[in-house]
């Protein structure tokens, strides 16, 4: 963006010109007033101070004139950020968040570290947020084989990647994310099975648009809302949503309570809280599996 067109540096342009001729007029008038017999050297002060003011109308009228003309540039497309300084865009822009869309091919991280901000935000508010959740779908076996071998032959991978390591932790996400619901009922979940993975995951809160990569220690793209960028990508993910297996998490107050403080108690909440979203894996090896999976704090975090 042309330094011209920051409202920071516009205001300082506008103060320092303003400071300026409130200064040079008062030590023209006080000091230099104009009188019958001015010595020499005062009437050159005086002219020169003349001079100086007539300079900074000029120059205030030329950059209102720049600032009223000109139309206002477009949002900075995009920014990059360290990875030191994702976390902190996230939670704040959770902070303020009404709505909130994710497209993460498990969305361990969301659910693990965003959205239990995004609910404490809601709580402490009093407000409310609705989020979309796009995760693969853990009953397609050929995607999730697909997504498995990426991930074992991407570089830097210290272990291989299963199946059934995807379908664990996209069942974990869920879990985590009805008992989220179930504590903050302010927090309306709808969560997206996609037929489809993808490379890059996707944050969209009401004012940015959050481009990360797969490793730790990957920069990430910010687009702030105004720019195309941001449209573009909330175009995409309500396209690609749209073409999702929906479910709505439920779990009660008393079981999402239940479940986080007693899990291992609560197999039989959680096999009827699995197969009403129609998932279908719901042996108690794997769901203690999905327990433990669930309780593991993210590698990131």
């Amino acid at each position: 963006m042309h330094p011209a067109r920051s409202k920071t540096l516009r205001r300082w342009f506008f103060a320092c010109v303003l400071l300026a001729l409130t200064v040079i007029l008062l030590t023209r008038f006080t000091l230099f007033p104009t009188a019958a017999n001015m010595p020499s050297w005062r009437q050159t002060l005086a002219t020169v101070l003349d001079s100086l003011a007539a300079s900074a109308v000029t120059s205030f009228a030329l950059g209102l004139a720049y600032v009223l003309l000109f139309p206002a540039e477009e949002s900075i497309a995009i920014e990059i950020l360290q990875s030191r300084d994702i976390e902190n865009a996230i939670f704040q822009a959770a902070r303020q968040a009404r709505q909130w869309a994710v497209r993460a091919r498990t969305a361990n991280y969301f659910t693990k570290v965003t959205l239990p901000r995004l609910a404490d935000a809601a709580l402490s508010s009093g407000g409310s947020i609705a989020v979309r959740m796009q995760v693969l779908d853990p009953e397609n076996e050929n995607l999730l084989a697909a997504y498995a071998r990426f991930r074992s032959n991407h570089p830097g991978a210290a272990v291989q990647w299963t199946s059934a390591r995807v379908r664990r932790e996209i069942y974990g996400a869920i879990l985590t994310a009805a008992v989220v619901r179930g504590r903050a009922p302010r927090v309306d979940i709808e969560i997206g099975l996609s037929p489809a993975f993808w490379m890059m995951s996707l944050d969209l809160s009401d004012d940015m648009a959050l481009i990360t990569g797969q490793d730790r220690g990957d920069p990430a793209m910010l687009m702030r809302r105004g720019s195309r960028f941001f449209d573009g990508w909330s175009q995409d993910f309500d396209a690609s949503f749209a073409e999702c297996r929906k479910l709505r998490p439920e779990l009660s107050p008393d079981n999402a309570l239940k479940v986080e403080k007693r899990p291992r108690e609560s197999i039989l909440e959680l096999r009827e809280f699995f197969l009403g979203l129609g998932l279908a894996d719901c042996s108690d090896t794997s769901l203690l599996e999905v327990i433990a999976q669930a309780k593991l704090d993210h590698h990131y975090a």
